[in-house]
């Protein structure tokens, strides 16, 4: 008896397993710039994680067919105070990089300062700009703030990131009638996240939105699911509705933590973007430029200073270099 029932144990572990693995049906990978650049002839919005992202949204942006599919590109690491600025510099105006790196390095997050895909996605959307009919507008994610009169936490804390998120994509995309492309961190981007970005807009403009997730790693069983996408093309996109990937439980995917039991897929997210497996993910390497900066270091500390952080604060240079220092080039070492 005690045979049998070990047996029995045995079969139904084996079938739990089985259920992370067994799907409704296989995705269809499709070309992963084809598919999200169709995202946009059913959404006005097409919204990315970012910035592990970076070749995947040059060769979007360098593509031709994305001026014909989308107007803005709105981003995370912006200040909106600099929004002149940038357009000026966007347009291929003559505009000194000393007041463009203001945009980036002057924002809420002081890692968008050593963010070298910012950058390098501003000078490339200018360059394309300089050589095609259609215009593309960057617009600044990040609220307006003025580090030059920030007297303590509270000058910083009293603003509202997704509140000023959702209120640019609706005045200056969604009520012109025009697409964009969104690059923020996940949290900013899913569906039924009560008081993100997309959910404070979708109230005024439901349904217009197209959240899409990109593959880091499985947070277990990676190997085995990994394989069942080896024959998928680099880069490719599958949705999650109806699919293995929609099935997997929502523990499985990183930054899912908090999704109530039983949740399914990546919750608030509608296809996945498939760029490799993890083993050759690439990181974003810091940008060089801003680290041999001594005034800007020095600013960030003043920075850090006013807002009463400690030493070892990811808000101070020394934290971030030292993070740069034990860091490789792959995601994951």
């Amino acid at each position: 008896m005690r045979k049998l029932i070990r047996t029995a144990a045995l079969v139904t572990a084996v079938v739990l397993t089985a259920t992370a693995f067994v799907s409704p049906r296989t995705p269809r990978p499709r070309d992963g710039r084809a598919a999200f650049l169709s995202a946009f002839d059913d959404h006005r919005v097409v919204a990315l994680m970012s910035p592990v992202v970076g070749s995947f949204v040059y060769d979007l942006v360098a593509d031709p067919r994305f001026a014909d599919k989308a107007n803005d590109i709105v981003v995370e690491c912006g200040n909106a105070l600099y929004q002149p600025v940038l357009d000026r510099y966007i347009a291929g105006e003559d505009v000194p990089i000393a007041d463009v790196r203001k945009v980036w390095r002057n924002t809420t997050q002081p890692s968008c300062g050593f963010s070298s895909f910012y950058e390098t996605l501003f000078a490339l959307v200018r360059r394309v700009n300089q050589t095609s009919a259609k215009k593309v507008r960057v617009l600044a994610g990040d609220p307006p703030v003025d580090w030059s009169t920030v007297r303590g936490p509270a000058d910083v804390e009293q603003l509202d990131r997704d509140e000023h998120i959702a209120d640019v994509v609706k005045t200056q995309v969604l009520a012109k009638n025009r697409k964009a492309l969104l690059l923020f961190g996940i949290r900013h981007l899913v569906h039924g996240d009560v008081g993100n970005a997309v959910q404070k807009y979708e109230r005024d403009y439901p349904g217009v939105t197209y959240v899409v997730a990109y593959h880091r790693r499985f947070e277990r069983d990676n190997d085995q699911l990994e394989a069942r996408m080896a024959a998928w093309p680099v880069p490719s996109l599958v949705p999650f509705r109806g699919t293995w990937l929609g099935a997997l439980d929502a523990s499985y995917f990183p930054d899912t933590e908090g999704a109530p039991p039983g949740t399914h897929g990546f919750p608030g997210a509608d296809a996945y973007l498939y760029l490799g497996r993890r083993d050759v993910l690439l990181d974003e390497q810091l940008n060089v430029r801003s680290l041999v900066d001594q005034d800007y270091l020095a600013e960030l500390d003043r920075r850090a200073d006013v807002l009463g952080e400690p030493a070892d604060s990811p808000m101070r240079p020394a934290a971030v270099l030292q993070r740069a220092a034990e860091s490789g080039v792959l995601l994951y070492e």
